[in-house]
């Protein structure tokens, strides 16, 4: 018994919802857009912080290959000059330059890869936005539909008044009329 009157009441409280959903349907999409608005403008923000991050590892490793390629000609010239242990340290140098142009590379690619991702993401969410702003417009015309249907109701005072106004017209309409009572009274009167 106890568990018939909880699923009743869930199935109530359930039905309960529906209808208050679909009563303030607009009023719910409008706040669901606003919040998928925000949640939108973050996703921008990180984006433009990537893109950020992308320009500034391009323009590290645009500096990185011309750091490179001064201290591989100087390395190149030590060589020529006799000086190995120059050279060798150029080499060094050399090889940390090309670690870190690898680290900032991956670096480089990572953020890219990342960007294009939430790129794709922004763009899908954006033409979903339009479909949800677009539906807004068709559950406010429903809305207002319901409304004019309600307010129709309400201001004949439902079907039935309108159903007993038609019936008192048509029983007033199938009246005898007294005035041919009166006349058919007179004409007994004088035949008499």
């Amino acid at each position: 018994m106890f568990t018939t009157l909880v699923a009743l009441f869930r199935a109530r409280s359930e039905s309960s919802r529906q209808k208050l959903e679909t009563e303030n349907a607009a009023l719910l999409i409008e706040q669901k857009i606003r919040e998928a608005e925000q949640g939108h403008d973050t996703a921008k923000r990180s984006l433009a912080g990537l893109i950020l991050r992308e320009r500034q590892e391009d323009t590290a490793l645009k500096a990185l290959a011309a750091r490179r390629q001064d201290m591989e000609d100087r390395t190149r010239d030590a060589l020529k000059a006799g000086m190995e242990e120059l050279a060798g340290d150029g080499a060094n140098a050399l090889a940390d330059l090309d670690n870190e142009h690898a680290a900032r590379a991956d670096a480089l690619a990572r953020t890219r890869a990342g960007a294009r991702r939430l790129r794709l993401l922004l763009e899908k969410t954006e033409r979903r936005l339009t479909d949800l702003r677009q539906g807004l417009i068709t559950a406010r015309a429903l809305e207002d539909e319901r409304r004019g249907g309600t307010a129709l109701q309400g201001s004949l005072g439902g079907l039935g008044a309108l159903m007993e106004g038609e019936a008192v017209l048509k029983r007033a309409l199938a009246a005898p009329n007294t005035g041919d009572f009166a006349d058919i009274l007179d004409d007994i009167n004088a035949d008499l």
